[in-house]
């Protein structure tokens, strides 16, 4: 019967065990009292239908298997972060409905294996292809190319490497798309060209290098300088409160009797004040406590200090717009906005010093001699006696001291103005030996990071292999999905080691600068520049007076020139109750709610 139960073993070995097999097999050919016997045909036909019904069964419970393992909480956890970048978000619904995919399926296993990738990203790469012949590997790679064009977009030129940065900064390349060129009909006679001539010179000598002809490379437009910014403002003060000229507002901002733009517009509102009638009582307190009910909400975080000054503000615009409550409300939120730059670090317009005293202002004249000054006496001819030399000479086997010697100071070289080869060498600075900041320990976070993503690419290419190798059912079972598993373990170390890159540049910086409260996040991505924000606001202290300044940029490098950092930050942060103000080229948080 060894025949049999091979053959049986065959059809039904897999999905069932073979011991279960021979345990069946071993009842058929035994009788109750332990004799062996030989099974009939129907027997034989009947322990086959018993097996179809097994293995289908465990045909059943295997796909169920499959189709529960996915990365639920990875997946949520993951798929948050890229909200961020396209500003959009996604009820639960969707989280829920895309993590019920079986891994058989085309979506599951890139859900399963790409779970950082939102899983409408993942059906657009989907779309188009046939089912029945899909090249994974292909779609994986196509999707990894896509989050690498995404990634570079938002960080930059600022996120390139030093040299290659520095070269497109200069030139101010923009992405191009590449044609096929046609070929031309006709072939037109090559023309005798002469070469570029070369000088051969000393190449330390810089004043025989040929200059480069930047006029035809676009520049970006350079920030507006205090006094157009004092311009536009006093433009915007006579459109709210007509019929003042923008000349009458400038002259309270350039007198250097006030020294900062806030007080100059409050003194310039009283001034107005003053010169027009009043508003009823009963119809001001109206307007007033409208007013306070509109903007409070947003200034609710204020202490008692910054609450006055809010409701002087709203008094003085109040009567000064004649009772207009929008033109009232766009009033008081400017003082606001110029009351918390009164340190000048947002430059948002002219700041004068305090104005000397009059005594000060003194030439004092110095007093003139009367007469000659007294004449010395003459010096003393004699020489002074000097002191014996010592009767005695120290013996050479006596402890003697020796005198420190002086260190050499090397003068410049000096052909080192004309010829700068001749100049001195600079050592770099502490940190990356190469003058430019902390450089030694990115390059650490980076080459581990690469490491860990040519692992990942290893591993997914392992995992779509096995996938494709599978049967319509199984689509490699446990083998494709431990693969899976693999690759997303070394994307998080990939990620995880990308962020401590970017905050390290960003705590560089900050050094460098000297200032804790100014955060500069160019060349991070939204990702990164969320979470090193929400951990220098959970370690330095925020209020009004001492905000945190955020440079995002003004998106020069994005895509279409929009900026991509700042509002994603905004709306993490506005998430978790903090106060964030915005300027032109970044964010000023100011404290919780």
């Amino acid at each position: 019967m060894n025949s049999l139960f091979e053959t049986l073993q065959g059809e039904f070995c897999p999905p069932l065990d073979s011991s279960l097999l021979a345990a069946l097999l071993a009842d058929l050919e035994t009788d109750g009292q332990g004799n062996t016997i030989v099974p009939s045909s129907g027997q034989i036909e009947e322990l086959k239908n018993t097996l179809r019904e097994l293995s289908s069964q465990a045909d059943e419970s295997q796909l169920n298997e499959l189709s529960d393992l996915h990365l639920a909480s990875n997946t949520d956890d993951t798929n948050s972060t890229p909200e961020f970048y396209q500003g959009t978000t996604t009820s639960s619904s969707d989280s829920s409905e895309s993590s019920q995919q079986p891994f058989s399926s085309p979506l599951g296993f890139l859900q399963a294996a790409l779970p950082h990738i939102p899983t409408a990203t993942l059906r657009s790469a989907l779309d188009g292809t046939d089912g029945d012949d899909i090249d994974m590997w292909d779609i994986v790679a196509d999707i990894l190319t896509i989050e690498i064009i995404r990634e570079m977009e938002e960080r930059g030129l600022d996120g390139l490497d030093e040299e290659l940065g520095h070269v497109l900064n200069e030139r101010e390349i923009s992405w191009e798309t590449v044609e096929r060129k046609k070929k031309p009909e006709k072939v037109e006679k090559r023309k005798n060209t002469r070469g570029k001539t070369v000088s051969l010179v000393d190449v330390r000598q810089r004043q025989h290098t040929p200059k480069r002809m930047n006029a035809n490379v676009s520049r970006p437009a350079a920030a507006p300088d205090p006094w157009t910014q004092l311009s536009s403002l006093s433009t915007h003060l006579a459109t709210l409160l007509p019929p003042h000229s923008p000349s009458f507002f400038q002259s309270y901002f350039h007198s250097p009797e006030h020294a900062t733009p806030y007080i100059a517009l409050h003194a310039c509102l009283r001034s107005i004040c003053n010169s027009q009638p009043g508003i009823p009582a009963d119809e001001y307190k109206d307007i007033l406590s409208n007013l306070l009910e509109i903007i409070s909400p947003e200034y609710e975080g204020l202490d008692d200090e910054a609450h006055m000054h809010l409701l002087s503000d709203l008094e003085v615009s109040l009567q000064a717009t004649s009772g207009r409550g929008d033109d009232a409300l766009d009033l008081a939120k400017l003082l606001r906005d110029l009351d918390s730059d009164s340190t000048g670090y947002l430059k948002m317009g002219v700041y004068h010093s305090a104005p000397q005293s009059s005594k000060a202002r003194q030439i004092r004249r110095p007093n003139l001699p009367t007469g000659p000054p007294p004449i010395p006496p003459p010096p003393q001819l004699r020489p002074s006696a000097k002191p014996p030399p010592p009767s005695t000479k120290s013996s050479s086997f006596q402890w003697q001291t020796v005198p420190q010697r002086r260190p050499v100071t090397q003068s410049p070289h000096p052909l080192a103005a004309n010829i700068p080869a001749y100049a001195s060498k600079v050592a770099g600075n502490t940190f990356g030996k190469g003058g430019k900041g902390d450089v030694g320990e990115p390059n650490v976070h980076k080459r581990r990071m690469e490491e860990s993503i040519r692992k990942r690419n290893e591993l997914l290419k392992q995992a779509t292999k096995m996938w494709q190798k599978g049967n319509s059912k199984t689509r490699g079972g446990e083998v494709a999905f431990y693969f899976a598993e693999r690759a997303r373990e070394f994307q998080e170390l990939a990620q995880m080691e990308a962020v401590n890159a970017a905050r390290t540049m960003v705590e560089s910086r900050r050094t460098t600068s000297g200032d804790p409260y100014s955060v500069d996040l160019h060349g991070t991505t939204a990702y990164e520049a969320i979470i090193i924000v929400k951990d220098i606001l959970q370690t330095l202290p925020t209020s009004q007076s001492k905000p945190l300044r955020i440079i995002t940029g003004r998106g020069s490098h994005s895509v279409n020139q929009v900026s991509v950092l700042k509002p994603a930050i905004k709306k993490a942060l506005l998430e978790d109750n903090w106060l964030v103000g915005t300027w032109d080229g970044g964010l000023v948080v100011r404290g919780k709610r």
